[in-house]
């Protein structure tokens, strides 16, 4: 945790919108396009790598694989939900456990912190912001950075494998008419990138994956459109088992 702390405080020290009225106004850039889905993204960037940076010469994933954020090359994006799902390729690896941290980007805030157990092979994991009734929920207007941190060595964090990735929580879009088939492509528009993808993985859940491919290839992440998809449980304070591939 220490180390996170001082990965936030030495890189998070950047101006992400203006807030007007409680609410968070950012530039749009143009739209990304593959095939009917449009992706518009806020012309923002944060700091970090959406991709593990190397650690010590010998760690728990092998030299030629990385944990990676699934985020836009600008390893911002944006939401509009209370509760959000964060989701990232965790390689394989011979560690036992993860860690997924979110802070507040302004006041250095923990907001939530979770650990979870690590089953054998490769896949996409999500981490749902639990809505129990005790968790906070991200406040529209503000700024967080979440962490994952693959824990290689109980004993010392500096050989944790780790990536990271910035979201802010924006007013709702109405999708009131539209159907389930039809929100990942709303949410892009909108420049929903965690709305976007977590509609999008619903529907690959449901063997319909056209849109969790579109997004990750116009957020050139191709390579990881084939990875299965995984799901996970979690409590703060205790290690929690991750299921089994759906």
């Amino acid at each position: 945790m220490k180390r996170l702390l001082q990965l936030q405080r030495l890189g998070m020290a950047v101006s992400v919108g203006m807030l007007c009225g409680g609410g968070f106004l950012a530039t749009v850039g143009p739209a990304i396009a593959q095939g009917t889905l449009q992706l518009r993204l806020p012309d923002i960037s944060a700091p970090g790598n959406r991709e593990s940076g190397s650690t010590r010469s010998t760690t728990c994933i092998a030299a030629d694989e990385s944990l990676v954020s699934l985020m836009p090359q600008s390893n911002y994006g944006l939401t509009q939900s209370a509760y959000p799902t964060f989701y990232f390729y965790l390689p394989p690896t011979t560690a036992e456990h993860l860690k997924f941290v979110l802070l507040n980007e302004t006041t250095n805030e923990l907001v939530y912190e979770g650990r979870f157990g690590v089953q054998e092979g490769a896949g996409i994991a999500g981490v749902s912001l639990p809505d129990n009734g005790i968790q906070q929920p991200l406040v529209e207007g503000e700024s967080y950075v979440w962490y994952v941190s693959v824990i290689c060595d109980p004993t010392d964090p500096s050989a944790d494998v780790v990536t990271e990735g910035q979201i802010a929580r924006v007013a709702p879009v109405d999708s009131t008419d539209a159907d389930t088939a039809e929100l990942p492509a709303l949410y892009a528009e909108a420049g929903l990138w965690f709305d976007a993808l977590a509609a999008a993985a619903a529907l690959k859940q449901d063997d319909s994956p056209t849109s969790w491919r579109a997004l990750l290839d116009a957020v050139e992440l191709s390579e990881l459109m084939t990875a299965e998809l995984l799901t996970s449980t979690s409590r703060s304070s205790e290690p929690a088992p991750m299921a089994e591939p759906l």
